[in-house]
């Protein structure tokens, strides 16, 4: 009779055990399909972990990662995912005010948004967009994602002319950040030699070279391009605009 109830609280225990362990898989059994690029499935087991942990910061920047990347999904870009994406992007960073990843996918969304946005929304989007990303740097300066992003904004104002900087002062009476081509650069190459495969900062990379008219250069980065694997489903629309630019500057 004593081994039986030892073997039943042995199974009691172990049961409690696996429950437990469920409930914290569904980060990994989330990222499993969200790197399969299978994204409807990846949602439904980040907000089942979300229903039961609401207030679960890694599920909340995670859901905002693949809103963003839905979005970014040509045929996808509809403003919905980017607005949503931005919710839970706020809401982890209110969770952990000292998580880069939050503030990253805030800046990501925000970015996203602007495309929607009048001129003087897209300066006020670009100058809370630095804001966020130089955070998200400040507390993980491998935060490779914000690194490649906060190169495009770099690459975005050097390549404002004199006059529509200043257009910009006079109409909107705000300061436009200058930008540098060579900041940028280096904002990409960082981002890099954290993670070489993701083919978004070899092809951001390759597109400051084309603006900065170092065309040999640009050719490298864009072959690195097509070498990479795809890692999101944005990255199938960056190899073919690849073959392109490739095609224009001449194999």
């Amino acid at each position: 009779m004593r081994i039986s109830f030892f073997f039943l609280l042995l199974i009691l225990c172990s049961s409690i055990s696996r429950s437990q362990s469920s409930e914290i898989d569904y980060q990994s059994l989330g990222d499993k399909y969200f790197f399969s690029l299978e994204y409807d499935k990846a949602m439904e087991i980040y907000k089942k972990g979300l229903n039961n942990k609401p207030n679960d910061y890694e599920l909340n920047w995670k859901i905002a990662r693949l809103l963003v990347n839905y979005g970014e999904v040509p045929g996808n870009e509809k403003k919905n995912y980017f607005n949503e994406a931005k919710k839970y992007a706020e809401k982890s960073i209110n969770l952990n005010p000292k998580g880069s990843e939050g503030y990253t996918f805030s800046a990501a969304a925000i970015g996203n948004l602007a495309f929607y946005a009048g001129n003087k929304e897209k300066l006020q989007a670009s100058n809370l967009m630095l804001n966020r990303l130089n955070k998200a740097i400040e507390l993980n300066p491998d935060d490779h994602i914000a690194l490649s992003i906060l190169g495009s904004v770099e690459r975005m104002f050097a390549g404002l002319s004199w006059l529509e900087r200043t257009l910009a002062g006079v109409i909107y009476s705000a300061d436009v950040p200058n930008g540098s081509y060579e900041t940028a650069v280096k904002y990409f190459k960082k981002a890099i030699s954290i993670d070489s495969r993701l083919n978004r900062h070899h092809y951001e990379l390759a597109l400051t070279y084309l603006e900065m008219e170092k065309f040999d250069l640009a050719k490298l980065e864009f072959e690195k391009v097509l070498r990479c694997p795809v890692i999101l489903k944005a990255d199938s629309r960056r190899i073919e605009l690849t073959k392109e630019k490739l095609n224009q500057i001449g194999k």
